[in-house]
């Protein structure tokens, strides 16, 4: 009796990293194999919806030759196109139907292959609903089986301390803490109460120091003497900002804002963005870090939540608006830096992360302090007057750079319109469809955060859900457009 095999792979794949364990190509092989022997060795089609699939996922479907199905990343659109493809196979006379998947919306589908009867088998990877449970075993002729008795699922290896100790000396940063200089004994207090090293003697956070921080030298950097202001050299302990650094920060960056725009977020649920790709590595790393720099709490039923209102807004949001700040106003002003007594004012007039507070003064020096301990920008002095300068070579200030040339290219022919702001959006999505690493983030709330730091930038103007997108002497060099 021919069948078939059709994968929900969002729903199995977030179920059994919600469990824990890793999500391999091991896993493929064996619902395969399993699926085969199920129809009788006379397995006509394979099919799976997925969002986005891993590599080695990929390959693993390329060597079944089982078709994937890229859908947005919503089980509503899961649930469509395998119910369409049951529909068109039970008409071609299959008989046999392997449907991989927890979710209950699939219950009609699974009632309707019941009734012309199919023989069903559905394999679910995690907690099943009532509901499905109750149909599962009650249902004559459809059987049921978790994904354990097809693979062996394994658990990720122990994580190592850097994720962690990279994301609490970022926290320190956050708090506007320098990392250069002698430890008064706040910075190992708090590592210390965070686990991160072992007791307050110095030595121990001057040798997290030096494995994940480098030092920089300024020649202009802005030193008091005899009652002036006078440039001098002085060195900067900053984060050493490797490929692999960046991609922590920015992993952490996304999960914070998820976990902060719900309230008691479950693992399952945060495979998406940067995680998208993971076996569960990654997340779980990335998680266990921000549990234990204490800014997320794990609650007692396993789901997540934020501890403090900085997580709306995440890692990066302060540093992309400080610096997008000064450079849209160096730029307007034909200098290469900003007057230290404007900075606060400038960021005020439009606000810094998002409403009710983007303008509370705590707020908009919590930004100034963070940037300058990150390396964002430098306290310098020009004609005995401190300035602020932009660290244009710190890779979250390149990163931005290329959000704002990529975003100024792809609305070159509609500058000076307004235009809807939903529009933008999608045309934001669009360009980065398929793209290994979006350029303007993950997500809606990722694109919406580009407009909201564009706009307060006064790089565009959003308002009335629509949007104008302004010529600029920073969007013409940065994108290699000659002005008139």
């Amino acid at each position: 009796m021919s069948g078939v095999l059709l994968i929900d792979w969002e729903n199995l794949a977030s179920a059994i990293m919600g469990r824990g364990f890793l999500v391999e190509r091991r896993a493929v092989d064996d619902l395969w194999e399993f699926a085969f022997q199920e129809c009788g060795q006379q397995m006509q089609h394979a099919r799976m919806a997925a969002a986005r699939v891993d590599p080695s996922i990929e390959a693993a479907m390329d060597d079944h030759m089982i078709k994937i199905d890229r859908v947005r990343n919503t089980k509503e659109q899961a649930d469509i196109a395998l119910t369409v493809l049951a529909m068109d196979r039970l008409h071609d006379g299959d008989r046999t139907f392997v449907l991989v998947t927890g979710d209950q919306d699939f219950i009609p589908l699974i009632s309707r292959l019941h009734q012309e009867l199919c023989k069903v088998v559905v394999v679910y990877g995690g907690r099943l609903s009532n509901e499905l449970r109750r149909i599962l075993d009650k249902t004559p002729g459809v059987e049921s089986c978790p994904i354990d008795d097809i693979t062996k699922l394994r658990r990720p290896p122990p994580s190592q301390s850097g994720p962690a100790a990279l994301l609490a000396l970022l926290e320190l940063q956050r708090r506007g803490k320098i990392l250069g200089g002698p430890d008064t004994g706040d910075r190992s207090a708090v590592l210390a109460q965070w686990g991160i090293v072992p007791n307050l003697d110095e030595s121990q956070f001057r040798s997290l120091v030096n494995t994940h921080c480098e030092v920089v030298q300024r020649t202009q950097a802005a030193v008091r003497a005899h009652g002036q202001w006078v440039p001098r050299r002085a060195r900067r302990t900053y984060l050493k900002l490797s490929p692999k650094a960046l991609e922590t920060i920015m992993a952490a960056d996304s999960a914070l804002r998820q976990i902060a725009a719900r309230s008691q977020v479950r693992i399952e649920a945060l495979r998406a963005g940067p995680f998208a790709l993971d076996d569960g590595t990654l997340l779980r790393s990335t998680l266990e870090a921000l549990l234990k720099i204490q800014v997320i709490r794990q609650e007692a039923d396993g789901s997540y939540s934020a501890t403090e209102d900085f997580c709306a807004e995440g890692y990066v949001e302060y540093l992309w608006r400080v610096y997008a700040g000064i450079k849209a106003s160096c730029y307007d002003r034909n200098e290469n830096d900003l007057g230290f007594n404007s900075l606060e004012g400038m960021l005020n007039a439009r606000g810094v992360g998002q409403w009710p507070n983007q303008r509370l003064a705590s707020r908009i020096k919590y930004a100034i302090a963070y940037a300058r301990a990150f390396g964002v920008i430098d306290v310098t002095v020009r004609d005995g007057v401190r300035r602020y300068e932009t660290n244009d070579s710190n890779p979250i200030c390149r990163r931005f750079e290329n959000i704002y040339r990529e975003f100024y290219e792809l609305f070159a022919d509609c500058r000076g319109e307004k235009v809807d702001e939903q529009w933008v959006l999608d045309e934001m999505q669009t360009h980065d469809e398929d793209r290994t690493h979006p350029t303007f983030g993950w997500d809606g709330r990722d694109r919406s955060r580009v407009l909201r730091i564009l706009s307060q930038s006064f790089l565009i103007q959003k308002r009335d859900s629509h949007v104008i997108v302004f010529d600029t002497k920073w969007g013409d060099s940065i994108s290699g457009r000659i002005p008139n």
